[in-house]
């Protein structure tokens, strides 16, 4: 899953765009919702004969793991391998040698968490234009559950990874790492119908005096 499905789920949530005529609630109409990129018209209702339902195994995993930003990850990733530096001597390294966690992790790893809800706004914005609608400017526009759940499905991930800055503390392991990734990617899932609320489509605007 990617920011890409990100963007289509937020865009269901929307009164004028999407697959369905109200916003998903349930964890089937969400996993399909992330898998339809928003028209211009609304052609079907949830549950109607036309729409094929997913499979359980497959909605469970839609869901599950439907918030990690794919695409910030991979780039977070190639950013940490070009500037990791296998000197432990170096300047700004710290830590015992086996770790090599310098400054620029850490600067990366904010960097890329700040950036997160950003991706996820350009995306959703972008796949609005498309569809010939209104981009989300005003704040009451904006796709917040989804930029929120990307910031902390990153933050999940970037603590799982092998040359995590985390690793520079002394409580960390491999094994928290994998058991936060499962727990927080659940709880997304979980959390997820809860906050499938139609999104506005703009400010009001106030006619007459």
């Amino acid at each position: 899953m990617s920011i890409n499905s990100l963007a289509n789920a937020a865009a269901a949530r929307r009164p004028d765009t999407g697959p369905t005529i109200a916003p998903p609630t349930t964890l089937h109409e969400i996993a399909e919702a992330s898998a339809t990129s928003p028209s211009k018209g609304r052609p079907g209702h949830p549950g109607s004969n036309d729409v094929a339902t997913p499979a359980s195994v497959d909605t469970a995993f839609n869901v599950l793991f439907g918030y990690i930003p794919t695409e910030v990850i991979t780039l977070y990733v190639a950013v940490l391998a070009a500037i990791e530096n296998p000197d432990p001597n170096a300047p700004g390294n710290r830590g015992a040698a086996s770790s090599l966690i310098s400054d620029g992790d850490w600067i990366t790893f904010w960097s890329f968490l700040l950036a997160t809800p950003i991706v996820v706004w350009l995306v959703y914005g972008a796949k609005l234009k498309i569809a010939q609608k209104p981009v989300p400017l005003h704040l009451s526009t904006w796709p917040m559950w989804e930029m929120t759940a990307a910031t902390i499905a990153f933050s999940a991930w970037a603590f799982a990874l092998p040359h995590s800055p985390f690793s520079f503390f002394t409580w960390y392991s491999s094994a928290l790492s994998g058991v936060a990734v499962l727990i927080v990617s659940t709880l997304l899932g979980l959390l997820s119908p809860f906050f499938q609320r139609p999104l506005k489509v703009g400010p009001d605007v106030k006619v007459g005096p």
